[in-house]
């Protein structure tokens, strides 16, 4: 009797699993998802997506340590990277992300409170790596890790950084004018996505974040996407 329980068990696993296929076959083959970015995912699409993200960074980044001690030279650097190539999708504090950073889906996290939730080393990875379908780039491929490892230091003192420090942290540190260059480079004329053929930036997002994108998840673009996005 046993057996044949297991048995009916197994089948009826099978039968699930081809079921859930041929589902996903369908939708992606008629088209039945909306793929518009003008459309909210739904709940739990943003749930498996936010889930999966997350752990996935803290998997891949456990061994992952950021440079000790953060020195001011190495926040002023990491300021004029940030505000080059990533305030325009994840803000800061007192500043607003771009408008059009709203469009995106899942939208990039705002680090000055989402960078919180991630661990230097964590915000390090998705920095370097990216975030899949967050719009989060990688930045590894185009960036030393020197550079990365200012704008994680910044990143980092985020969500406990006034308005006022932000505006001045970067504005005499001479990286400005070449991290608007490289900001350009990857998102386009004026640092908004697809105007040069360059990655689109993101989320999320632990950049994040996610979900965009970057720090944030994913997001993202955790670090958004997404330190969580």
């Amino acid at each position: 009797m046993s057996d044949k329980f297991g048995a009916g068990l197994v089948v009826g696993f099978l039968g699930a699993v081809v079921v859930a296929a041929l589902a996903g076959l369908t939708i992606a083959y008629t088209g039945a998802y909306n793929v518009a970015a003008t459309e909210e995912h739904l709940s739990v699409t943003r749930w498996a997506f936010d889930t999966t993200m997350h752990s996935s960074v803290k998997q891949r980044a456990g061994s992952v340590q950021q440079a000790e001690p953060v020195t001011p030279v190495m926040l002023a650097r990491g300021a004029g990277e940030y505000k080059a190539m990533c305030q325009h999708c994840h803000g800061g504090p007192g500043a607003k992300r771009e408008k059009w950073a709203d469009g995106m889906r899942p939208q990039p996290p705002h680090l000055a409170e989402a960078a919180a939730d991630w661990k230097p080393g964590e915000i390090l990875w998705i920095v370097k790596h990216g975030i899949k379908m967050t719009g989060m780039p990688a930045f590894g491929p185009t960036h030393d890790d020197e550079t990365l490892r200012s704008i994680v230091a910044f990143v980092s003192e985020l969500p406990a950084m006034t308005p006022e420090r932000y505006a001045a942290l970067g504005s005499d540190s001479g990286s400005g004018a070449a991290g608007q260059q490289r900001g350009a480079n990857h998102h386009g004329s004026g640092g908004q996505p697809g105007r040069s053929g360059g990655q689109q930036g993101g989320s999320t997002g632990p950049a994040a974040s996610g979900d965009h994108h970057g720090p944030g998840g994913a997001s993202q673009h955790p670090p958004s996407g997404n330190p969580k996005q």
